[in-house]
Protein backbone atom coordinates (compact mmCIF):
# COMPACT_ATOMS: atom_id res chain seq x y z
CA UNK A 1 0.00 0.00 0.00
CA UNK A 2 1.34 3.42 -0.90
CA UNK A 3 2.19 6.02 1.70
CA UNK A 4 -0.89 8.14 1.07
CA UNK A 5 -3.12 5.07 1.13
CA UNK A 6 -2.67 4.91 4.89
CA UNK A 7 -4.65 8.07 5.58
CA UNK A 8 -8.24 7.80 6.67
CA UNK A 9 -10.82 9.72 4.68
CA UNK A 10 -11.12 13.28 5.94
CA UNK A 11 -13.48 16.17 5.55
CA UNK A 12 -12.49 19.00 3.22
CA UNK A 13 -11.23 20.93 6.23
CA UNK A 14 -8.98 17.99 7.16
CA UNK A 15 -7.79 16.98 3.70
CA UNK A 16 -4.17 15.81 3.38
CA UNK A 17 -1.95 18.85 3.12
CA UNK A 18 -4.45 21.15 4.82
CA UNK A 19 -3.01 23.24 7.63
CA UNK A 20 -4.14 22.45 11.14
CA UNK A 21 -6.41 25.12 12.59
CA UNK A 22 -4.64 26.86 15.48
CA UNK A 23 -3.80 30.25 16.87
CA UNK A 24 -0.32 31.55 17.62
CA UNK A 25 0.77 34.38 19.82
CA UNK A 26 4.03 36.02 20.83
CA UNK A 27 5.17 35.92 24.44
CA UNK A 28 8.34 37.69 25.52
CA UNK A 29 9.56 37.57 21.92
CA UNK A 30 8.89 33.84 21.58
CA UNK A 31 6.34 32.17 19.30
CA UNK A 32 3.94 30.05 21.36
CA UNK A 33 0.88 27.93 20.71
CA UNK A 34 -2.23 29.54 22.20
CA UNK A 35 -5.29 27.87 23.74
CA UNK A 36 -3.54 24.61 24.58
CA UNK A 37 -1.74 23.30 27.69
CA UNK A 38 1.56 23.38 25.75
CA UNK A 39 4.14 25.22 27.86
CA UNK A 40 7.19 25.43 25.57
CA UNK A 41 7.71 27.86 22.67
CA UNK A 42 7.33 26.63 19.10
CA UNK A 43 10.19 28.34 17.33
CA UNK A 44 13.66 27.79 15.92
CA UNK A 45 15.43 28.23 19.28
CA UNK A 46 13.33 25.53 20.89
CA UNK A 47 14.04 23.35 17.86
CA UNK A 48 17.76 23.70 18.47
CA UNK A 49 17.24 22.57 22.06
CA UNK A 50 15.23 19.55 20.91
CA UNK A 51 18.02 18.50 18.55
CA UNK A 52 20.57 18.84 21.36
CA UNK A 53 18.32 16.75 23.60
CA UNK A 54 18.09 14.10 20.88
CA UNK A 55 21.88 13.76 20.69
CA UNK A 56 22.10 13.52 24.47
CA UNK A 57 19.47 10.79 24.64
CA UNK A 58 21.09 8.84 21.83
CA UNK A 59 24.51 9.12 23.49
CA UNK A 60 23.26 7.94 26.88
CA UNK A 61 20.86 5.32 25.57
CA UNK A 62 23.10 3.90 22.87
CA UNK A 63 20.52 4.30 20.11
CA UNK A 64 17.16 5.66 19.04
CA UNK A 65 14.83 3.01 20.49
CA UNK A 66 14.58 0.06 22.87
CA UNK A 67 11.92 -2.17 21.31
CA UNK A 68 13.40 -5.31 19.63
CA UNK A 69 12.79 -4.20 16.05
CA UNK A 70 13.75 -6.42 13.13
CA UNK A 71 12.85 -5.13 9.68
CA UNK A 72 10.00 -2.64 10.11
CA UNK A 73 8.38 -1.48 6.89
CA UNK A 74 6.32 1.37 8.32
CA UNK A 75 7.24 3.63 11.28
CA UNK A 76 5.27 6.48 12.85
CA UNK A 77 6.67 9.18 15.13
CA UNK A 78 3.99 11.05 17.09
CA UNK A 79 4.66 14.77 17.74
CA UNK A 80 7.96 14.50 15.87
CA UNK A 81 9.22 18.04 16.51
CA UNK A 82 12.26 18.78 14.37
CA UNK A 83 12.08 15.38 12.66
CA UNK A 84 15.62 14.44 13.69
CA UNK A 85 14.56 11.05 15.10
CA UNK A 86 12.61 10.31 11.91
CA UNK A 87 15.56 11.34 9.75
CA UNK A 88 17.93 8.98 11.53
CA UNK A 89 15.42 6.12 11.53
CA UNK A 90 14.87 6.61 7.80
CA UNK A 91 18.62 6.34 7.28
CA UNK A 92 18.84 3.22 9.47
CA UNK A 93 15.82 1.46 7.97
CA UNK A 94 16.09 2.36 4.31
CA UNK A 95 13.42 -0.17 3.35
CA UNK A 96 10.86 1.44 5.66
CA UNK A 97 8.51 4.35 5.10
CA UNK A 98 8.76 6.80 8.00
CA UNK A 99 6.00 9.28 8.86
CA UNK A 100 6.36 11.96 11.51
CA UNK A 101 3.62 14.37 12.41
CA UNK A 102 3.47 17.46 14.57
CA UNK A 103 1.06 20.33 15.13
CA UNK A 104 3.60 22.76 13.66
CA UNK A 105 6.22 22.43 10.96
CA UNK A 106 8.32 25.41 12.15
CA UNK A 107 10.87 23.31 14.15
CA UNK A 108 11.22 20.87 11.26
CA UNK A 109 11.83 23.62 8.70
CA UNK A 110 14.39 25.23 11.02
CA UNK A 111 16.13 21.86 11.34
CA UNK A 112 16.13 21.49 7.56
CA UNK A 113 17.72 24.95 7.26
CA UNK A 114 20.45 23.96 9.72
CA UNK A 115 21.39 21.10 7.40
CA UNK A 116 22.44 23.67 4.80
CA UNK A 117 21.83 23.76 1.05
CA UNK A 118 23.05 20.21 0.54
CA UNK A 119 21.12 18.80 3.48
CA UNK A 120 18.10 16.76 2.50
CA UNK A 121 15.68 14.68 4.51
CA UNK A 122 15.66 11.05 3.29
CA UNK A 123 13.17 10.25 0.55
CA UNK A 124 11.53 7.60 2.75
CA UNK A 125 10.60 10.17 5.42
CA UNK A 126 7.45 12.23 5.14
CA UNK A 127 6.17 14.93 7.49
CA UNK A 128 2.49 15.58 8.14
CA UNK A 129 1.05 18.55 10.01
CA UNK A 130 -1.47 17.20 12.52
CA UNK A 131 -2.46 17.45 16.18
CA UNK A 132 -1.60 14.49 18.43
CA UNK A 133 -4.56 15.37 20.67
CA UNK A 134 -6.96 14.61 17.82
CA UNK A 135 -7.70 11.16 16.35
CA UNK A 136 -4.73 10.11 14.23
CA UNK A 137 -5.40 10.40 10.51
CA UNK A 138 -4.34 6.83 9.73
CA UNK A 139 -6.25 3.62 9.36
CA UNK A 140 -6.10 0.73 11.82
CA UNK A 141 -3.02 -1.50 12.01
CA UNK A 142 -0.77 0.40 9.59
CA UNK A 143 2.60 0.67 11.37
CA UNK A 144 5.21 -1.83 12.53
CA UNK A 145 6.58 0.65 15.07
CA UNK A 146 4.77 3.60 16.65
CA UNK A 147 6.98 5.90 18.72
CA UNK A 148 6.51 8.96 20.91
CA UNK A 149 8.81 10.75 23.33
CA UNK A 150 8.96 13.81 25.59
CA UNK A 151 5.37 14.96 25.09
CA UNK A 152 4.64 15.73 28.73
CA UNK A 153 4.62 19.45 27.98
CA UNK A 154 1.29 19.22 26.17
CA UNK A 155 -0.57 15.97 26.92
CA UNK A 156 -2.71 16.42 30.01
CA UNK A 157 -3.21 13.57 32.45
CA UNK A 158 -6.79 13.25 31.24
CA UNK A 159 -5.73 12.86 27.59
CA UNK A 160 -2.83 10.40 27.92
CA UNK A 161 -5.11 7.32 27.65
CA UNK A 162 -6.64 8.69 24.42
CA UNK A 163 -3.28 9.33 22.77
CA UNK A 164 -1.83 5.95 23.78
CA UNK A 165 -4.99 4.20 22.56
CA UNK A 166 -4.52 5.87 19.17
CA UNK A 167 -0.90 4.69 19.06
CA UNK A 168 -2.04 1.13 19.70
CA UNK A 169 -4.88 1.37 17.17
CA UNK A 170 -2.61 2.31 14.26
CA UNK A 171 0.00 -0.36 15.11
CA UNK A 172 -0.09 -3.74 13.36
CA UNK A 173 -0.40 -6.98 15.32
CA UNK A 174 3.18 -8.02 15.95
CA UNK A 175 4.31 -4.41 15.85
CA UNK A 176 5.68 -2.36 18.74
CA UNK A 177 4.55 0.74 20.59
CA UNK A 178 7.24 2.70 22.47
CA UNK A 179 7.04 5.83 24.64
CA UNK A 180 10.00 7.65 26.18
CA UNK A 181 9.62 10.09 29.08
CA UNK A 182 11.25 11.70 32.10
CA UNK A 183 11.18 10.10 35.53
CA UNK A 184 12.79 12.97 37.38
CA UNK A 185 15.61 15.51 37.63
CA UNK A 186 18.15 15.42 40.44
CA UNK A 187 20.73 18.06 41.35
CA UNK A 188 22.05 19.87 44.44
CA UNK A 189 21.66 23.16 42.54
CA UNK A 190 19.57 25.53 44.66
CA UNK A 191 18.40 27.45 41.62
CA UNK A 192 17.25 24.26 39.91
CA UNK A 193 15.34 23.22 43.03
CA UNK A 194 13.40 26.50 42.96
CA UNK A 195 12.78 26.30 39.21
CA UNK A 196 11.65 22.66 39.37
CA UNK A 197 9.05 23.54 42.01
CA UNK A 198 7.83 26.41 39.87
CA UNK A 199 7.66 24.04 36.91
CA UNK A 200 5.60 21.60 38.99
CA UNK A 201 3.10 24.34 39.81
CA UNK A 202 2.93 25.49 36.20
CA UNK A 203 2.28 21.99 34.91
CA UNK A 204 -0.14 21.05 37.68
CA UNK A 205 -2.21 24.09 36.78
CA UNK A 206 -2.54 22.65 33.26
CA UNK A 207 -3.15 19.04 34.40
CA UNK A 208 0.27 17.98 33.04
CA UNK A 209 2.51 15.32 34.57
CA UNK A 210 5.83 16.85 35.57
CA UNK A 211 7.47 13.43 35.18
CA UNK A 212 5.28 11.19 32.96
CA UNK A 213 7.73 8.27 32.98
CA UNK A 214 6.17 6.81 36.13
CA UNK A 215 2.82 6.36 34.36
CA UNK A 216 3.78 4.94 30.97
CA UNK A 217 3.46 1.24 31.72
CA UNK A 218 -0.02 1.74 33.16
CA UNK A 219 -1.09 3.73 30.09
CA UNK A 220 0.16 1.00 27.76
CA UNK A 221 -1.61 -1.71 29.75
CA UNK A 222 -4.75 0.40 29.86
CA UNK A 223 -4.67 0.51 26.05
CA UNK A 224 -4.72 -3.29 25.94
CA UNK A 225 -1.01 -4.16 25.74
CA UNK A 226 -0.03 -6.95 28.12
CA UNK A 227 3.68 -7.53 27.48
CA UNK A 228 4.97 -4.18 28.66
CA UNK A 229 8.71 -3.85 29.24
CA UNK A 230 10.68 -0.91 30.61
CA UNK A 231 14.29 0.17 30.31
CA UNK A 232 15.78 3.01 32.33
CA UNK A 233 18.68 5.25 31.40
CA UNK A 234 20.14 7.96 33.63
CA UNK A 235 21.26 10.95 31.58
CA UNK A 236 24.38 12.58 33.00
CA UNK A 237 25.91 9.34 34.30
CA UNK A 238 27.72 6.26 33.02
CA UNK A 239 29.96 6.24 29.97
CA UNK A 240 31.09 9.61 28.63
CA UNK A 241 29.72 11.21 31.78
CA UNK A 242 31.56 14.50 31.28
CA UNK A 243 30.11 14.95 27.80
CA UNK A 244 26.66 13.98 29.01
CA UNK A 245 26.88 16.50 31.81
CA UNK A 246 27.77 19.27 29.37
CA UNK A 247 24.87 18.42 27.08
CA UNK A 248 22.42 17.89 29.93
CA UNK A 249 23.39 21.15 31.60
CA UNK A 250 22.95 23.04 28.32
CA UNK A 251 19.58 21.37 27.80
CA UNK A 252 18.33 22.23 31.29
CA UNK A 253 19.44 25.85 31.02
CA UNK A 254 17.72 26.11 27.63
CA UNK A 255 14.50 24.60 29.02
CA UNK A 256 14.20 27.18 31.77
CA UNK A 257 15.35 30.00 29.49
CA UNK A 258 12.56 29.06 27.09
CA UNK A 259 10.05 28.98 29.95
CA UNK A 260 10.83 32.48 31.19
CA UNK A 261 7.97 34.21 29.38
CA UNK A 262 5.25 31.94 30.67
CA UNK A 263 6.70 31.68 34.19
CA UNK A 264 6.57 35.47 34.48
CA UNK A 265 3.19 35.75 32.75
CA UNK A 266 1.45 33.42 35.23
CA UNK A 267 2.95 35.32 38.16
CA UNK A 268 5.38 32.75 39.55
CA UNK A 269 8.27 35.25 39.33
CA UNK A 270 9.04 38.80 38.34
CA UNK A 271 11.32 39.35 35.34
CA UNK A 272 14.15 40.33 37.68
CA UNK A 273 13.68 37.32 39.97
CA UNK A 274 13.63 34.89 37.08
CA UNK A 275 16.65 36.41 35.38
CA UNK A 276 18.60 36.15 38.64
CA UNK A 277 17.63 32.49 39.00
CA UNK A 278 18.79 31.77 35.46
CA UNK A 279 22.16 33.38 36.16
CA UNK A 280 22.46 31.31 39.33
CA UNK A 281 21.54 28.16 37.40
CA UNK A 282 24.19 28.85 34.74
CA UNK A 283 26.80 29.26 37.49
CA UNK A 284 25.78 26.24 39.57
CA UNK A 285 25.17 23.45 37.08
CA UNK A 286 28.74 23.20 35.71
CA UNK A 287 29.92 22.94 39.32
CA UNK A 288 27.41 20.55 40.90
CA UNK A 289 25.96 18.70 37.87
CA UNK A 290 22.61 16.98 37.50
CA UNK A 291 21.10 13.66 36.44
CA UNK A 292 17.87 12.90 34.63
CA UNK A 293 16.36 9.38 34.76
CA UNK A 294 14.55 8.44 31.53
CA UNK A 295 12.21 5.49 31.03
CA UNK A 296 11.59 3.66 27.76
CA UNK A 297 8.28 1.80 27.99
CA UNK A 298 7.34 -0.50 25.12
CA UNK A 299 5.22 -3.49 24.21
CA UNK A 300 4.33 -5.70 21.30
CA UNK A 301 0.75 -5.58 20.06
CA UNK A 302 -0.63 -9.11 20.01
Amino acid sequence: MGLFGWFRRRSAEQAPGARVSRRWQWLDGRRVLANTPYVMPKDALEGERLDLQHHLLKLAGGGNYRAPLRQPRAILDVACGTGIWCREMAQQFKQAQIIGFDIDRTPLEASRARLGPTGQFPANFQFQEADALQPFQFGNAQFDFTHMRFVGSFISAARWPDVVAEMVRVTKPGGYVEIVELEGVESPSRALTVLKEAGRKLMAGRDLHQYPGAYLADYLRGAGLSRVQERRVVLGAGQQQARQQRLLGADMIAIFTNLQGIMVKVGLFSEVEYSQLLEQLRAELPQVGLTMPIVYSFSVKL
